[in-house]
């Protein structure tokens, strides 16, 4: 893994840093796609099951490595910062083969460091995804009243926008994205933009959490390998500006 990137929590598994050398030798549970939910029920007195959506279970990636230290003090400075690592949640970045993945990881059941000379560690991060989903460039999409976007991502899984509104809209304005409809009701005044979490279904107004203010919404994915278009209209009067920001997304 000579040429990839792959830091956890701001630390670098893969490359050089002012403790040492650090070496990727193996990263499991990262490139294949996590295990599925049976979601399905199986058919009494016939064949087969209930065709069910299907759904992932989370990722578990496990990082094993060693650390190469300039002097025994030195190592004992890394693994203090070494098992600091990920005390809350984290981001989780691999670069180098393909483009750049990142994930949000929480710790699974630990970290270890254990030394085998005074400057030469081993290391392991057994780590959780509990989104299995993996995320990479972001891409915006401007679409105007009248004037709809043409929206993709370079994805293998499904993707969710997040949209920002501005513009003058006091009677609300709704959002057609993937033959989905959102009406959001509450006024989109000037100067205080809105944002609307196709991930969350919340509604964020001037930087607060507004509750209350969909009306009839149907929030749909998109898949991988196609554009759509997404639009914005007043449901009364009024113009606005709906930027959609979708990640490429991967499973």
């Amino acid at each position: 893994m000579a040429n990839e990137l792959i830091m956890v929590d701001g630390q670098t598994l893969n490359g050089s840093d002012r403790f040492g050398s650090w070496k990727t030798n193996s990263l499991e549970g990262w490139w294949d796609s996590p295990d599925a939910k049976d979601q399905s029920e199986e058919h009494e007195n016939a064949d087969g099951a209930d065709d069910q959506p299907s759904y992932y279970k989370a990722r578990y990636p496990t990082i094993t490595g060693r650390l190469i230290a300039p002097s025994h003090a030195v190592l004992h400075e890394a693994a203090n910062r070494f098992t600091g690592l990920v005390r809350r949640k984290a981001r989780m970045q691999v670069s180098g083969h393909g483009p750049t993945q990142w994930a949000d990881v929480k710790r699974a059941s630990g970290l270890t460091f254990v030394p085998v000379t005074a400057t030469v560690a081993q290391w392991q991060l057994r780590l959780k995804c509990p989104d299995p989903r993996k995320f990479g460039e972001l891409r915006e999409f401007q679409a105007t009243v009248g004037a709809p976007a043409k929206v993709f991502h370079r994805g293998n899984h499904d993707g969710l926008p997040v949209v920002e509104v501005v513009g003058s809209m006091p009677g609300g304005y709704q959002l057609v994205f993937v033959g989905g409809t959102v009406w959001v009701k509450q006024p989109l005044v000037s100067g205080t933009p809105h944002l609307i979490d196709y991930n969350t279904g919340r509604l964020t107004v001037g930087g607060v959490v507004v509750h209350g203010q969909f009306g009839t919404t149907n929030i749909q994915p998109l898949p991988p390998g196609t554009d759509t278009n997404a639009s914005i209209a007043p449901v009364t009067t009024g113009t606005g500006t709906a930027t959609f920001k979708v990640l490429d997304t991967f499973i």
